[in-house]
């Protein structure tokens, strides 16, 4: 008889994040009343008749017993605009509903204010299935509204909608210019230009045509949302920046600068030295930020923990 083959987790995580995904928050109550909730993006619908769902929950989550004898439990679909709920309920904060909007539902279930869709469950059935626990819920009620969806694809955040097509559309006007603040390896990947350093640029102002000079270069990107769009005045374009991971060896001109470094560094652009000061900021925060503005002046908005 041939021995089952060892399969590297690694791995297998990573391809299992090949499937792209919609992102929930699971919720319901401890016997002395206290909401307890988790990010998951392990859930499916399992039968109209009767209506059932189901939610995988790890064995070695904090939460695991009190979900596993609960006999309520909610699944809330977040929307596009829900990245900070999604990081609150992955984190370990030991308080947080008290920073989010939620109501009590059928059964007193917590329910996350803006969500997509809500379900409220009785516990219909509990499967033990290797390092995780299969909760089967039978749906008693549930509610939905109009938006888009919160994606999650190869461990990042992504919007099911036109963010790529608005900001290749704002780019793509004469002086414009597209580009990535990529984290790695505890720091930002830049290119030298002498004594100084950028950001990596796209040949053309597409993400495709970014991506695929990175690929050229020996260098795997992962984007994930856009982390600054600007009018830049001494241009007279457009200015695009998104934010992502990049992994591989590092190519030849090219940095890896410590987060650490990044307010010190000798910049060549005035407006990418201020985002990655920006950038620096919000990873010492926990939380990331979109800017708008002009190359000098602008605002940010909150989106997300790390």
């Amino acid at each position: 008889m041939t021995a089952p083959q060892t399969l590297d987790p690694k791995a297998l995580r990573n391809a299992f994040g090949a499937f792209a995904t919609g992102v929930t928050v699971v919720t319901t109550r401890q016997p002395d009343g206290t909401p307890r909730g988790f990010t998951a993006n392990s859930f499916t619908s399992v039968s109209l008749d009767p209506p059932l769902l189901l939610v995988c929950l790890a064995k070695t989550a904090h939460s695991a017993d009190t979900f596993a004898n609960a006999p309520h439990f909610a699944v809330n679909i977040l929307a596009e605009d829900q990245k900070a709920v999604s990081g609150l309920f992955a984190s370990r904060a030991p308080d947080k509903f008290a920073q989010c909007a939620w109501t009590p539902g059928p059964a007193d279930m917590p329910l996350i204010d803006g969500a997509l869709a809500s379900f409220t469950a009785a516990r219909h059935q509990l499967v033990d299935a290797g390092d995780h626990l299969i909760l089967i819920g039978r749906i008693e009620a549930f509610s939905a509204s109009e938006g888009q969806p919160l994606g999650y694809f190869r461990g990042n955040y992504f919007s099911i909608g036109i963010e790529k097509d608005l900001a290749e559309a704002a780019a793509a006007a004469k002086g414009s210019r597209l580009g990535a603040v990529l984290a790695c390896g505890g720091g930002v990947l830049l290119k030298a230009e002498g004594d100084r350093l950028r950001l990596p640029l796209a040949p053309e102002p597409t993400l495709d045509s970014l991506t695929a000079k990175l690929a050229a270069l020996g260098l795997t990107p992962q984007i994930d949302f856009v982390y600054a769009t600007f009018d830049d005045r001494t241009t007279g374009g457009h200015a695009v920046y998104y934010h992502g991971t990049v992994t591989g060896p590092l190519p030849p001109g090219y940095r890896i600068l410590p987060l650490a470094d990044l307010a010190q560094a000798q910049i060549t652009n005035p407006a990418e030295a201020a985002m990655l000061a920006r950038y620096a900021q919000d990873y010492r925060n926990g939380s990331f930020s979109i800017y708008h503005g002009t190359e000098t002046t602008g605002q940010t908005r909150q989106i997300g923990a790390l």
